[in-house]
């Protein structure tokens, strides 16, 4: 199905973030969203089926955040069916990535994703966020992390910051309310060592939602403390 749309791919693509879209990028893409469509069947994936809003509200969505990423190592955290994740993997693909979420079924499409569309130095981790920054081998290694539509601002700093290399960056993909979650944030940004770089908002037309990136640094290392059990930050976030 979603080979029929590969002209509108490699389109919104190009006007949106400035890429030119390999066949065999297009093909990729193409294949996920199939892949997308037809698990979302049985693990309910996404809410959104309509392939044109699924290229423009998930793949360009999770695209136009590769202009804020930086070095090799890349970390989804929450990544869901795979965004913003997969997209920046197809579109930069020297890219590390690790793709982490709590729910194993969404892991397992996943790994067949990643299988399918013939994806190198990509790989899949389960466990929930607070486990994962408690991780030795991934504590303080990674270039940049991102999540989208997981949780609130305060909430994912003690998710994000453990995990990032000093100087770092971290990339929350927000909606309307980016002002109004970063002014929570002060008090663990300055707890968790980061500093923010502000806020950047665009819009990808008239069909999608307004959409803003919180822009972190990571200024220092993170307390050994942080993040704390599993559970505790979004029932006692820092603020």
């Amino acid at each position: 199905m979603f080979s029929e749309y590969s002209t509108l791919i490699r389109g919104l693509t190009y006007n949106h973030i400035g890429y030119e879209l390999s066949e065999s990028q297009i093909d990729q893409f193409c294949l996920f969203g199939d892949l997308l469509l037809e698990w979302n069947q049985k693990l309910n994936l996404t809410r959104i089926t309509d392939p044109e809003e699924v290229i423009l509200k998930h793949f360009i969505d999770s695209m136009v955040l590769a202009k804020y990423i930086q070095g090799e190592h890349f970390a989804d955290l929450g990544t869901g069916a795979g965004f913003p994740g997969i997209p920046l993997k197809i579109l930069l693909p020297e890219l590390s990535v690790v793709l982490v979420d709590s729910l194993k079924k969404r892991l397992d499409f996943l790994d067949f994703v990643i299988k399918t569309l013939k994806l190198n130095k990509i790989v899949t981790n389960h466990a929930r966020a607070e486990d994962f920054g408690r991780n030795q081998q991934y504590r303080g290694f990674f270039d940049t992390v991102c999540s989208r539509a997981v949780a609130r601002l305060p909430i994912l700093l003690e998710y994000a910051m453990p995990i990032l290399k000093v100087n770092g960056r971290f990339i929350a993909a927000k909606g309307l309310n980016a002002d109004q979650e970063l002014a929570e944030s002060k008090n663990a940004l300055l707890v968790l060592n980061g500093k923010t770089e502000g806020i950047e908002k665009y819009n990808l037309g008239h069909s999608a939602e307004h959409r803003a990136v919180i822009l972190v640094r990571k200024v220092g290392k993170t307390p050994s403390q942080y993040p704390r059990k599993a559970g505790t930050p979004s029932k006692n976030p820092i603020i």
